[in-house]
């Protein structure tokens, strides 16, 4: 039995890194690993389960009488933040981010350090910007008198629901994702991309060191869904979604998204997942929903990766 990997390009193409050579074929690559052929027919099977739970929770209601409910399908409003604000913060984000990426790369050229030396304590430097970003935000909220608990509608869900919630719709997502990377693989070998691993997945699969191996855990599952939620859901797309309407909003950030990653063969299937990420945060109305659901993409993939390390 063959189905498609491509529910995890990463993993297809760190994996074929980690075990030494990219002519493995995906067939090769079921044999070689099958309990990760197990887990992803048990994580697509529940997706569709998801995806029956989520039709009966939430499109039925909206199909049926609307008057019967007082509860709003979509649950995002204005938030006391305008589009004028997103473009400051995203200018400025964008400035100091690029600086310190400027300034260590003339560092590791000019001082001529080594990269593999470097590595840990520039990874640990993206880490402490990253929180330095939520503290940016924190105080922001503060400044304009913004309760950002409420803002960001975690009060709206009890927290264990908005977890189970982020949960489901994970797995929802994983069937219609793996279409669309089947689909966008095919076009990328057409148009002659190649299906390269991103360079942190690399990382991950093929570095010695365990300092870079434990950044890059922790990075991927943790600060990376926090603060990237928090800035393309959380905070852009309400603004956007009061000055355009929900599908150009959803369409932009989700766009804005996947791009920011610098992946070429995995911006179709970023875009696709950061649909889902958004539809997840209008429909629940909380932040912690879309944040569970990025947070449980990436530790499938790091699992994967850190399961082919210890087994090639």
């Amino acid at each position: 039995m063959c189905f498609s990997l491509n529910l995890f390009p990463q993993f297809l193409a760190a994996a074929a890194t980690t075990v030494g050579s990219g002519t493995f074929s995906e067939r090769e690559l079921i044999a070689r690993y099958p309990a990760i052929a197990n887990a992803v027919t048990l994580l697509l099977s529940l997706g569709l389960l998801g995806d029956l739970y989520l039709l009966v929770r939430f499109v039925r209601p909206a199909l049926a009488n609307r008057q019967a409910t007082n509860t709003p399908l979509l649950k995002i409003g204005p938030k006391p933040w305008s589009l004028h604000d997103v473009l400051h913060v995203t200018a400025l984000l964008v400035l100091v981010l690029g600086a310190v990426e400027v300034i260590a790369m003339l560092v590791i050229k000019f001082a001529r350090v080594d990269e593999a030396v470097a590595l840990p304590w520039l990874l640990g430097m993206d880490l402490l910007l990253r929180l330095a970003v939520l503290f940016g935000f924190v105080q922001l909220f503060r400044r304009r008198r913004i309760d950002w608990a409420a803002a960001l509608g975690f009060r709206r869900e009890p927290p264990l629901r908005a977890l189970g919630l982020g949960t489901v719709f994970f797995v929802a997502v994983l069937p219609p994702l793996a279409v669309v990377f089947t689909v966008y693989s095919k076009l990328c070998h057409l148009v002659g991309i190649k299906d390269e691993p991103q360079p942190i997945s690399d990382l991950l699969a093929t570095s010695d060191s365990m300092i870079v191996v434990a950044l890059i855990v922790i990075f991927a599952i943790i600060v990376a869904p926090v603060c990237e939620e928090l800035f393309f859901r959380g905070f852009a797309y309400p603004a956007l979604k009061q000055r355009w309407g929900i599908w150009v909003a959803l369409t932009t950030v989700s766009a804005a998204f996947a791009v920011i990653h610098l992946h070429l063969p995995s911006l179709g299937p970023l875009f696709a997942l950061a649909i889902g990420l958004g539809l997840s945060y209008e429909l629940t109305g909380s932040l912690l929903a879309p944040i569970t659901m990025h947070a449980l993409f990436n530790a499938t993939n790091v699992a994967m990766l850190l399961y082919v390390r210890a087994h090639s």
